[in-house]
């Protein structure tokens, strides 16, 4: 063939996609589906962060960039935009960050990461003291280590450096201050606790020290 007649005709080709991609109706954002989150606050918060709305043209629609303004807020981890091209749907899938405690009136997850959700902390989660937030990682690492029937009764973790923690504990009708010391003998400072707190002559305690459980300390 030509190529005189060619070239305008592979030219015409190539107006006529780019007409359909940017300006025709034909390719347009029919659906936004947003998931990994389920309340509604959170949802808008995305939508309006995406810069995503129905009728926009899927060309225009930057996944890259959609992105990064969507994970700004610091509860998100990690977000994915998608888009498809036959239907017009896209879709924001969202992977949010898991709060393991209170710090400093924040939530931190496993990372270390300090972040803000929408609503009153939970109360389910125990609270981090730490003057830093390696440190408010380090007695989060000590908590997740922790039995899970003990973890329940936990209140509070105190980490006065990495290797020397504190431990509120519920006990019955009142709340129980451990010296833990360090990270080790998890197991044994666990049982010695639970023996100590069997022992009836025990019962009016507050405080036990654990940090050596072969030779622990009772008030």
């Amino acid at each position: 063939m030509n190529r005189k007649i060619v070239i305008p005709i592979l030219l015409l080709l190539f107006v006529g996609i780019v007409y359909l991609l940017a300006w025709s109706s034909a390719f347009t954002v029919s659906t936004l589906e947003i998931v990994g989150v389920s309340d509604t606050q959170s949802q808008q918060s995305i939508k309006s962060a995406s810069g995503i709305y129905i009728g926009e043209k899927l060309a225009r629609v930057e996944p890259r960039a959609s992105s990064a303004q969507i994970s700004r807020p610091h509860w998100i981890k990690k977000s994915r935009v998608s888009r498809n091209w036959l239907n017009g749907h896209v879709k924001i899938a969202i992977t949010p960050r898991i709060p393991l405690a209170i710090y400093d009136g924040k939530y931190i997850d496993s990372e270390g990461i300090i972040f803000e959700l929408a609503g009153s902390p939970s109360s389910s989660l125990p609270i981090v003291q730490a003057k830093s937030p390696d440190n408010g990682l380090s007695a989060i690492n000590l908590f997740t280590k922790l039995p899970q029937d003990f973890q329940s009764q936990v209140v509070q973790v105190s980490a006065i450096n990495q290797d020397s923690f504190t431990i509120k504990v519920r006990a019955g009708s009142k709340t129980l201050l451990l010296t833990w010391g360090s990270a080790s003998d998890l197991a044994l400072k666990i049982k010695v606790y639970r023996a100590i707190i069997s022992l009836p002559e025990n019962s009016k305690i507050i405080s036990i020290d654990l940090s050596a459980p072969h030779a622990p300390i009772v008030k």
